[in-house]
């Protein structure tokens, strides 16, 4: 996804109108309209503004690998839980799974075997 279409995304999923994001960052509803088809660039500053003045992460509209705030949001949540100690240990064990070629429908069963062998056992 281009810089213009993340702009644009946006833009729709806040239902903000060009006229409304150009007021925002002080241009004009045509240098808007380049911008969101990839025929003109925002400045630095404009990146930085937009960013805040529509509460999403500068990191969205710079990386190439992100398309949609949501994937942005997840690959966040994932980077934290891998900080984790706790959870690492879980991944580990996951990729043993997938390596013995385990499907997710049998690693479930697995573990709701698992907790109910837990409960009989009082734990």
């Amino acid at each position: 996804m281009n810089f213009g279409d993340k702009v644009r995304y946006v833009r729709k999923k806040l239902s903000l109108s060009t006229e409304q994001l150009a007021k925002l960052l002080d241009v004009t509803q045509s240098y808007i309209s380049h911008i969101e088809n990839n025929r003109r660039l925002l400045g630095r500053d404009k990146v930085l503004l937009l960013a805040d003045q529509l509460h999403v992460p500068v990191e969205f509209f710079l990386r190439d690998d992100v398309k949609t705030l949501e994937e942005l949001e997840l690959t966040a949540q994932l980077q934290t839980k891998l900080k984790d100690k706790g959870y690492l240990n879980y991944f580990v064990a996951v990729d043993k799974a997938v390596e013995a070629s385990i499907s997710p429908a049998e690693l479930e069963e697995a573990i709701e075997f698992i907790k109910r062998y837990k409960r009989t056992q009082g734990q």
